[in-house]
């Protein structure tokens, strides 16, 4: 028997210590990522609270539709700048956060019910990875995309490679933009299939939930079969992007990383992987 979706977050949502949960309409779940003042940064925290928020979504009929965003200025700048300079200095602590970053993205690829991703502001590193696999993706009109923001610090930038080509992007500017880091304007990343739609900013979480409306209204099966069809390349490319978030958790083992992440965290004035 459902659940009224309002029941089921005093319950078994309620233990998030770095998401907000809201419910801006009927079977409608709005996950906020609340970290705003290190701009959404992932800590360990933050991915225990995903790793167990799909599962939860995943057994709850009174969820049809999740929308996901950032608290603040940011959506999300990839991993605390803290927790990726401690994979420096012990490569088993990347390997076990990459783990679980695989936990989340596959407990994401594989959850029957559409997400809609309402991209607020900047993303880079692991936060263009949850972007990437969400369904649809609504992008505020002033916010930017940092591709392959890893490679600032020596590390391969998985598991973003390949969902930009699992997205459809063009090889020449997959290549163009990711091999040297560029930042892309909404704009940009709608030409060339990175995002859905770019909506103003004063629009973007009401054109998210009205979207989102419309399809919680839609028969639940179908619209989970037709997700599963249509993510098809997705799923085969699963043991790929296994390999690939592997040899991400080793390249921080290579001595370039130390001294290129130190010059990012003088450097720089936004947190990112």
């Amino acid at each position: 028997t459902s659940t009224s979706l309002e029941s089921s977050m005093d319950n078994a949502y309620r233990s998030f210590s770095e998401i907000e949960l809201d419910q801006p309409d009927e079977g409608v779940l709005l996950v906020t990522l609340n970290r705003p003042d290190q701009l959404n940064a992932w800590n360990e925290a933050l991915l225990s609270d995903l790793a167990a928020l799909w599962p939860l979504v995943q057994s709850d009929d009174a969820v049809r539709v999740v929308i996901i965003s950032g608290a603040g200025r940011a959506f999300s700048v990839g991993g605390d700048l803290e927790m990726v300079a401690a994979f420096t200095e012990d490569i088993e602590k990347s390997v076990e956060s990459s783990v679980r970053y695989t936990q989340v993205l596959r407990a994401l690829m594989d959850l029957q019910k559409p997400v809609v991703a309402a991209v607020n502001g900047d993303v880079l590193g692991g936060g263009m990875g949850l972007v990437l696999l969400c369904d649809v993706i609504f992008m505020s009109s002033s916010a930017r995309m940092l591709c392959g923001s890893q490679l600032n610090i020596n590390v391969m930038p998985a598991p973003e490679a390949l969902l930009w080509r699992i997205r459809g992007v063009p090889d020449a500017k997959a290549k163009f933009h990711l091999l040297r880091s560029d930042m892309i304007s909404a704009t940009t990343a709608e030409s060339i299939g990175l995002v859905s739609a770019v909506v103003d900013d004063d629009k973007l979480m009401d054109e998210s939930v009205t979207y989102a409306s419309e399809l919680a209204s839609r028969d639940p099966m179908m619209m989970g079969w037709t997700k599963r069809a249509l993510n098809f390349e997705l799923r085969s490319a699963a043991p790929l992007l296994d390999e690939w978030l592997a040899m991400e958790a080793l390249s921080f083992a290579r001595a370039s990383v130390k001294p290129a992440l130190q010059r990012i965290r003088s450097g720089s004035s936004i947190e990112e992987e």
